[in-house]
């Protein structure tokens, strides 16, 4: 056979093409992660990396040309080392060094009246409310529906009748729609001011850290449009082009894409994705899907590519199509703020396009590395943000299975020449074929690379999408057309842009469409606690050695195999093994008050391995409350609840079941018949979701003992089987735990006649209380606590309803007082010698 027409010597344990960043960026990244967790002292860091960067530039000198292995290994040691303590000091800077005037410095955890100059630095943003609770974590009441939100860089801060000069970055939350204010706009806020706050219970995401990623230490709010005054407008015309550009674009999006989809079209055109509700978000999220909503790398290629295909038909050479894409990047990222998202996505089209003028045909490990470095040199807390590492996980698993996934035409020069002889049909079908295959491919590969770690952080697996993600590839794309096309000619052809509104709003209808359908496909996601720790970094340690170092790489056996066995030894076992310590007989008695805002939420572990949950709700905010519970249930690898016992017909007592039965398995809800029979829509809306999920209801009244072969004692001690006159609180389940001895009271909301009632029997000495109606003075504490004489006493509630005037009556010397809104989660245990015991999340955080 010809030399020019052999196939090529397969490639498979070759090694790569010299990718020198890859080995910079690992050095780079592992830097950071050092100063993550051990916070090197920043004087030790930059002198350590200046000295042996030096030194390695003065060996490179020394050494010239020269091919001594050991004095390379020598040189490259050195460089490394240099690159790890530069990641390490220019990541402590960016997380520690904040000003001394830093507006997070005046602000508290809880909030407090706050007058502010500042400067508007972002495009107020208006979103739509469903969830009532703040993204910092603190809690509030009913709010409208309607917000605004920005940016601003802090000048100064009000002290009593003086100013002091402040800074710093704080968001703006303005609890109203707010069209007077503008980017660059000199502002004067009265509003209320409040500290980013850490998870106060386990398992709870960290908005503390990831606002501190962005240096925003604390947020504002503002409750009506008077709170905001704009003392200058923005006296640069400039300063306002980019925020008047949005705005615009935003109504004209409205505008002729209207209906149903104009939120979902603005979102995805412009990253307005807080115009959608949390409802909506959602089922995205369960299908797999929730990347639609992101300006992602996907969207950002896609209009990448249209644009270079649409000069490229013979309007500009290659090399000027390229370049022109490169700003069309550049000045799409502009246009949405260089959010994170978009900037990633800029930054490797740019690369790549870069990479084809100088003749590279593909997009290599080294120009992503590349890409990873400048995206932490712009913020090394990229490196632990999940959106940064699936997106650099998906553009790496494209790049290292590119041969195979996107099937390259054959090599043989035969084989062309026949392919290109076949009829038009015939090539117009192998077409769609290979271009079906590699969409179904590359979202399958995705999907099994991200799952792991899609789990772990958000509890849930979605195998839906290897079914839904290709097929909305094409609609999604020509929404973005569509949409496109109306943000150009909305400005001037008005009849046009309805054409190709409407055709973006039918794309986002089907997406829509599919959505919904296939979220109510049986088995088409399902909740987990998700792979433990050690078995994600197992799992993708391999990955990357198998990415990068040739030799590691096994046949496709091996592979299936090697997956198998990770799934089983990594999830599965590890899965059971919590199952079996969570139960396993004779164990403590554990109570975890979890700090759900206002409301009240109890876990109960029983001796016996039982779970139970007493109330489950937050007021004003059912999707805070069931987040917060979730969390907890999740961090404890606890998959099933047998039982929920509702004390009363108050939604902050209630409203997160509804949520928490579709991701865990619950064997049966126990409430009072007076609860059962409640008038309230709430109430109804609660009994058809626990129908739905086919869960049992129970009712119980004084007298009933729960779990009988529990290894300890539940009695119902109210109300009685016909209730009391009074309200909903005054029928309250009040229920009584006793374990060796040791006595634990959670009251709910008792008060009233039901109080009354509970106040006239013998006193009883317990352990622990729960304090009524969240300490309420109807609950009448001082009595309430003569009564039972308690060593510890816990109150669940909000910032806004507990202080420490309200806890006074609760906390004489001999008596330990434990708030949710101040100590965060409280767990009290009864060890198997009767021993007990209290610590708080805030104070000493367990596993």
């Amino acid at each position: 056979m010809p030399k020019e027409l052999a196939e090529p010597p397969p490639t498979a344990n070759r090694w790569p093409s010299y990718q020198p960043m890859v080995l910079a960026f690992v050095a780079f990244g592992f830097g950071i992660f050092l100063d993550r967790q051990m916070e090197f002292a920043w004087v030790f860091s930059f002198a350590t990396s200046w000295a042996c960067l030096l030194s390695w530039f003065l060996f490179r000198i020394a050494i010239g040309q020269s091919n001594h292995v050991y004095l390379n290994r020598i040189s490259s040691t050195l460089l490394l080392i240099g690159l790890i303590f530069a990641g390490s000091f220019w990541h402590h800077g960016r997380w520690n060094w904040f000003g001394a005037a830093e507006i997070g410095r005046f602000a508290n955890a809880v909030a407090s009246p706050a007058c502010v100059d500042a400067t508007v630095v972002s495009e107020p943003r208006w979103m739509v409310v469903d969830a009532e609770a703040y993204e910092d974590g603190s809690e509030n009441g009913l709010e409208d529906k309607v917000r605004t939100r920005l940016v601003v860089r802090v000048d100064r801060i009000r002290d009593g009748g003086r100013w002091i000069d402040a800074s710093g970055k704080a968001d703006l939350v303005i609890h109203d729609s707010a069209t007077h204010v503008k980017s660059g706009d000199q502002v004067r806020v009265f509003g209320r001011l409040v500290r980013s706050s850490p998870p106060s219970n386990p398992g709870q995401f960290d908005f503390q850290q990831f606002y501190r990623a962005q240096a925003k230490l604390a947020f504002l709010h503002a409750y009506d449009l008077d709170s905001v005054v704009v003392l200058k407008p923005a006296s640069w015309q400039g300063a306002q082009l980019l925020s008047n550009l949005r705005h615009r674009f935003n109504q004209i999006t409205w505008k002729y894409v209207g209906g149903h989809e104009a939120g979902f079209a603005s979102a995805i055109l412009l990253g307005n994705r807080e115009q959608l509700s949390r409802t909506r978000r959602d089922s995205f999220l369960e299908t797999g899907t929730v990347h639609l909503l992101a300006i992602s790398g996907l969207h950002v290629g896609i209009l990448a590519a249209s644009f270079f295909l649409f000069f490229r038909i013979g309007l500009l050479s290659r090399r000027k199509c390229l370049l022109a894409t490169m700003l069309f990047v550049f000045f799409y990222a502009w246009l949405v703020e260089f959010r994170p998202p978009v900037c990633r996505a800029a930054i490797l089209i740019v690369l790549f396009c870069a990479g084809r003028l100088l003749g590279e045909k593909n997009f290599s490990f080294n120009l992503l590395a590349i890409a990873g470095v400048i995206v932490l040199l712009l913020n090394p807390s990229d490196l632990f943000g999940l959106g940064p590492q699936l997106s650099f996980l998906a553009v790496a698993t494209l790049t290292f299975g590119r041969d195979w996934v996107f099937w390259p035409p054959p090599r043989d020069p035969i084989q062309r020449l026949i392919a290109s002889t076949r009829p038009w049909h015939v090539r117009c079908l192998n077409s769609i074929g290979r271009k079906t295959r590699t969409a179904i491919l590359v979202s399958g590969l995705i999907w099994i690379v991200a799952m792991p770690m899609v789990a772990y952080r958000f509890h849930l697996v979605a195998p839906i999408a290897l079914i839904v993600n290709p097929l909305l590839l094409i609609p999604i794309a020509w929404a973005l057309y569509g949409g496109l096309g109306v943000l150009v000619s909305g400005w001037f052809a008005p009849f046009v842009a309805y054409m190709f509104g409407w055709f973006c709003e039918r794309n986002l209808g089907w997406i829509e469409w599919m959505i919904g359908a296939a979220q109510s496909v049986p088995f088409s996601h399902f909740w987990t606690a998700g792979p433990p720790t050690w078995a994600l970094i197992v799992f993708y340690a391999g990955l990357f050695l198998f990415a990068v170092y040739p030799p590691s790489r096994l046949s496709g056996r091996w592979i299936v195999g090697l997956g198998i066995g990770w799934l089983v030894f990594g999830w599965v076992v590890p899965d059971q093994v919590g199952n079996f310590q969570n139960r396993k007989s004779n164990r403590p008695l554990v109570c975890t008050f979890i700090d759900v805002g206002h409301g009240s939420g109890v876990l109960i572990e029983l001796p016996d391995g039982k779970n139970l949950l007493y109330d489950a709700g937050s007021f004003g905010s059912d999707e805070y409350g069931a987040r917060s519970i979730a969390g907890v249930l999740w961090s404890q690898r606890i998959e099933h609840l047998d039982g929920i016992i509702l004390s009363h017909a108050d939604v902050d007592h209630f409203n997160a079941v509804p949520h928490l039965v579709e991701q865990f398995s619950i064997d049966v809800v126990f409430v009072s018949k007076q609860m059962l029979s409640s008038d309230s829509s709430a109430v109804k809306d609660l009994f058809s979701a626990l129908k739905l999920n086919k869960v049992k209801i129970k009712t119980v009244c004084q007298g009933d003992q729960l779990f009988e072969d529990s290894g300890a004692k539940l009695d119902v001690v109210a109300p009685t089987e016909f209730g009391n006159s009074g309200n909903d609180n005054s029928n309250s389940v009040v229920l009584s735990i006793e374990h060796l001895g040791r006595k634990i009271l959670l009251p709910g909301d008792l008060e009233d006649e039901g109080l009354e009632s509970l106040l006239s029997t013998k006193p009883v000495d317990y352990d622990l209380v729960m304090a009524a109606h969240h300490g309420s003075k109807n609950s009448q504490p001082k009595d309430f606590m003569a009564w039972a004489t308690p060593e510890f006493v816990v109150i669940s509630g909000g910032s806004q309803r507990v202080n420490d005037q309200s806890a006074e009556p609760f906390g004489p010397l001999n008596r330990r007082v434990a708030r949710t809104d101040r100590d965060g989660a409280v767990r009290f245990s009864i060890g198997k010698s009767g021993k007990v015991g209290l610590q708080t999340w805030n104070d000493e955080p367990w596993r």
